[in-house]
């Protein structure tokens, strides 16, 4: 009967590292150096200046992306479109219909692209104040040029003609006292007008645009019945 050879009996950790070590080289091809594991880096946190860097990175990144946005942006709210807040009665009934109760004012948006061309009358306009160019007004025309407007107090005069290039604009507030308008400053200049009301953004009830063309007009217009000069300017 053959005698069966058996494998000695691993007696110890010692011997069975050793084992695993001698069955590795065996197997490895020839020429290959043994595979060690990564030893892993020591994590350090990072230092104040590290961290400056990484802030002024990202301030820097912010503020190239404003400053790339703005000259667009900023021509677009001077000459295309713009939200404005209307303050003060002299609109009402038609804007800030709540304001003698509670103070609250009608937030518009505005055409601002050609504002001056091709006016009618019915329109509601943004246009800047003859006595304080810095403060803008709301008010509706309610007479072109070549047309004659029966004023109300306080204008020193009981009518007047709508001279070349300009409107007259009256707030939709029957009390004269409360709406500083043509009644009181004489036409306005179409050079001054700055934009159109188109609609109501707020509050949400009234949001929607204004029909400006049901505008039935005022008895004390009296349509092209003015005289109108034209000047004409040489160079």
């Amino acid at each position: 009967m053959p005698t069966l050879l058996r494998p000695r009996p691993i007696l110890n950790l010692r011997n069975a590292i050793r084992h695993l070590s001698l069955h590795s080289r065996l197997r490895r091809p020839p020429g290959s150096k043994p595979s060690t594991p990564p030893i892993p880096k020591p994590h350090h946190p990072p230092s104040i200046l590290q961290r400056l860097r990484a802030d002024a990175r990202i301030t820097f990144s912010i503020l190239f992306f404003f400053a790339s946005w703005y000259p667009a942006w900023s021509f677009f709210v001077n000459n295309v479109f713009c939200i404005m807040s209307v303050t003060g009665p002299s609109m009402s009934p038609s804007l800030n219909t709540d304001y003698n109760s509670s103070l609250v004012s009608d937030r518009v948006w505005v055409r601002m692209w050609r504002a001056g061309e091709g006016l009618e009358r019915g329109m509601v306009v943004v246009y800047r104040s003859p006595t304080d160019p810095e403060r803008f007004v709301v008010k509706r025309i309610i007479a072109l040029e070549g047309d004659t407007v029966v004023t109300k107090p306080p204008h020193p005069l009981t009518q007047e003609d709508v001279p070349y290039g300009h409107v007259w604009v009256e707030g939709d507030q029957p009390d004269g006292k409360k709406t500083m308008d043509s009644n009181w400053v004489g036409p306005v200049s179409k050079s001054l007008i700055v934009g159109r009301v188109e609609g109501v953004v707020w509050p949400w009830r009234k949001a929607g645009r204004i029909p400006w063309e049901d505008w039935t007009g005022n008895d004390r217009v009296m349509v092209g019945k003015g005289t109108v000069e034209k000047i004409e300017l040489f160079h």
